[in-house]
């Protein structure tokens, strides 16, 4: 008798598929997870590496680097006119040199003319500008920018210096309908604080404020230095982490953590009669890609992961340096 080689009916072969697909349904999400897992390590481990770097800074030099630098915050500027005043970046600049980058920090004249984010970053060469280098260790691979801000040839970063629960005044922007200092659903500005004072380890601009650990009376364990932000919510931040205007020493904890009041949102809900994006107290709040929450390193250089859903006041308390109160994570 013939040997016949039986094959698939079309029935099997559709319950064979049918199953397959089954298989990878149930395995998608768990891949997905396994690598979202995977991009908040490397973030986590970038942010210890800005907090090993933060404390090298201190030891060089004994006090914090300045959220963002102008020349008149210079030591040598206080004579200098009104203008011009180039920028001179700022926490992340500062910190070139302690994140293996000492090469890119020596291209840099800090007495020039020219903003520190227009100079040339590969000179005689001059082909590539110091604000279109990307830092690895300043970007978080969980954000989908692909290492450039979108529509621009900036460098992003997803990393900013604690402003703390302080007021930031937007009060001059001429595309800002709302009042300076508005609410936001209840999250008042603390009027305690301001850029001279910041409530938090940092500000915006150098001499008017370089803190010093000494000064977090809270405990460096208790008080954020840095978090997380994402490149496309804030005007700011859109201008790379070589800018003095990214964020860093404006970025609060006045908002809660991964509130939507990016820079392409809406109105702020709640009846306020703003817009989200050009509100300051609302726009700089710290927010990540990750589920459920951000990633912060605290003065001590320990990286903690805050869920979304964490107590405000508790929040609030971890964002300030000097409050003396308790901070409850229960």
């Amino acid at each position: 008798m013939k040997n016949v080689n039986r094959g698939f009916t079309l029935v099997e072969l559709l319950v064979v598929i049918a199953i397959i697909g089954v298989l990878i349904a149930l395995l998608l999400p768990a891949v997905q997870q396994a690598r979202e897992a995977a991009r908040r390590m490397t973030c986590s481990n970038h942010l210890k590496q800005i907090g090993l770097a933060m404390h090298n800074y201190h030891d060089t030099f004994q006090s914090l680097p300045p959220g963002g630098l102008w020349a008149h915050d210079m030591p040598w500027a206080t004579s200098a006119p009104a203008s011009p005043n180039p920028a001179r970046g700022g926490a992340f600049t500062c910190l070139l040199p302690f994140i293996e980058q000492a090469t890119l920090h020596n291209q840099i004249d800090f007495a020039s003319s020219a903003s520190v984010h227009d100079q040339w970053a590969d000179g005689p060469a001059n082909t590539v500008r110091v604000r279109e280098v990307i830092i690895d260790a300043y970007q978080c691979p969980s954000d989908t920018h692909g290492g450039l801000i979108p529509g621009t040839t900036n460098a992003a970063h997803n990393y900013s210096a604690n402003y703390g629960p302080s007021g930031v005044s937007s009060a001059g922007n001429p595309n800002c309908s709302c009042a300076q200092g508005a609410a936001f659903n209840g999250f008042k500005v603390d009027n305690q604080h301001n850029q001279d004072n910041p409530a938090g380890p940092f500000t915006r601009g150098g001499n008017r404020y370089c803190g010093k650990f000494s000064e977090t009376t809270d405990g460096l364990s208790n008080t954020i230095y840095f978090g997380e932000v994402r490149s496309d919510c804030s005007t700011h931040a859109r201008n790379g982490w070589a800018n003095s205007n990214n964020g860093s020493g404006l970025v609060s904890t006045l908002i809660p953590i991964n509130t939507d009041t990016c820079y392409d949102s809406a109105d702020a809900p709640g009846g306020d009669t703003c817009y989200a994006k050009c509100n300051w107290n609302l726009e700089f709040g710290f927010r990540s890609m990750h589920p459920g929450g951000a990633q912060f390193v605290h003065g001590d250089g320990s990286v903690a992961f805050r869920a979304e859903t964490i107590d405000h006041d508790a929040y609030q308390r971890l964002g300030q340096r000097d409050d003396g109160q308790p901070v409850n994570l229960n």
